[in-house]
């Protein structure tokens, strides 16, 4: 059996869908931090957990934007904090910013890669200029206006 992209990504999607499954559990169960007895804060708990899912996630879904899916994961921690405050535990600003730091730090060289992309082939072309043409972000042709003066 041969190693392809393809056979790759799926066992990529495979391992991000069964490490959401651990992270929604560990998340929302009767679980404290400290029975961890981990050496660092939760927040950075939070910050490692949002890295990894992020990567994975980037990862499993190719045909997806990078920023798209770090959206996405900040939105899982915003309800991940959420989800927790409705099964009796603690909904933390600081483990929502340790979620956002992972997935930024996750992000980061993606957006370096992209940023130095740009450097290389449009220096000189603002920003703005860069998102109007764009074609990822084309919009779809509105409706066809029918002139009917000129069918009668």
């Amino acid at each position: 059996m041969r190693l392809t992209p393809h056979k790759l990504t799926t066992l990529l999607r495979a391992g991000t869908v069964g490490a959401g499954l651990c992270a929604v559990i560990a998340l929302s169960g009767p679980f404290r931090y400290s029975d961890l007895n981990l050496p660092f804060p939760d927040t950075v708990a939070h910050a490692l957990l949002f890295y990894g899912l992020t990567l994975a996630a980037t990862g499993a879904l190719p045909r997806s934007r990078a920023f798209d899916v770090a959206l996405a994961m900040v939105g899982l921690g915003a309800a991940s904090e959420f989800a927790q405050s409705l099964v009796g535990r603690e909904m933390s600003l600081h483990d929502m910013l340790g979620d956002t730091a992972g997935v930024a730090l996750a992000y980061a060289p993606v957006a370096m890669g992209r940023l130095r992309d740009l450097a290389r082939t449009h220096p000189d072309t603002p920003f703005a200029e860069l998102r109007r043409t764009d074609r990822r972000r084309a919009r779809a042709p509105g409706p066809a206006v029918v002139n009917l003066d000129r069918i009668a």
